[in-house]
């Protein structure tokens, strides 16, 4: 007789998410998606997390559990407190110069950042353009959670008001659509790469930040981006041999 099957690291995520008390599996269904892309700090030996949203603490539970190496930092409006392997830094996700500060005082490496804060769009697009860049080391993962606000034509939650909708500029999906095009930057004529910087920089999303995606992943209610390593810089902006196809007609 065979013994019990191992479960998967789907059911691993599930089980730890629900046992936590967070939201990411029972409604979310993120452990879908998420073991895939964390596997790899598995084998890391110590490393930070960063959380945008504490709420009453259920994802940092998770996150010590799944990864009981990691230092966990947690990013609030309204907490500030720490622990042996934590710490709620209180600050305004949408002031980006308070982001800026904070970033201070989390210690590095940091690998994994997950952003649950405001989910307002606006609010995505800034902590992003601020975190990918300064705070996530290459090979990171960066997560941005609760993306459905950018379909809301009109609501509100936790005192911000959402006007978006399908196709609306504004949004974050729609600006990290445009984060696609800049991956593909190779293929551009110079003149259509000058209006996608343009056009990013008009949504709120930084050109600089998204030069450095080497793999974008959409998913339900979510979006998962890798940080490039030095060996991808190559393929990014190396020579296309196929410029020419690109170039306008005179």
């Amino acid at each position: 007789m065979t013994g019990p099957s191992e479960p998967s690291n789907e059911e691993l995520f599930e089980a730890n998410a629900n046992a936590c008390g967070t939201d990411k599996s029972r409604y979310h269904g993120y452990h879908r998606f998420y073991p895939l892309f964390l596997a790899q700090l598995n084998q890391k030996e110590a490393f930070t997390i960063v959380e945008v949203g504490y709420g009453n603490g259920e994802s940092l539970l998770l996150w010590r559990q799944l990864f009981p190496q990691a230092f966990i930092v947690c990013l609030d409006r309204d907490v500030s407190e720490s622990g042996d392997d934590y710490t709620v830094i209180k600050v305004d996700q949408s002031d980006a110069i308070a982001l800026e500060e904070a970033m201070q005082a989390i210690p590095q490496p940091v690998h994994l950042i997950i952003d649950d804060g405001s989910h307002h769009p606006g609010h995505q697009l800034s902590t992003f353009s601020i975190f990918f860049k300064e705070l996530l080391q290459p090979k990171g993962i960066y997560i941005i959670e609760d993306i459905e606000t950018s379909y809301w034509l009109c609501g509100e939650l936790y005192g911000y008001t959402m006007r978006y909708g399908l196709f609306n500029r504004w949004s974050a999906v729609e600006a990290l659509k445009l984060a696609v095009d800049q991956l593909n930057r190779k293929f551009l004529s110079s003149e259509d790469r000058n209006l996608l910087e343009y056009s990013m920089m008009l949504s709120g999303l930084s050109p600089e930040s998204t030069s450095l995606i080497s793999m974008m992943t959409f998913a339900q209610n979510c979006v998962i981006i890798n940080k490039i390593i030095d060996q991808d810089v190559d393929y990014l902006e190396g020579a296309y041999p196929y410029a020419n196809f690109t170039a306008r007609q005179a």
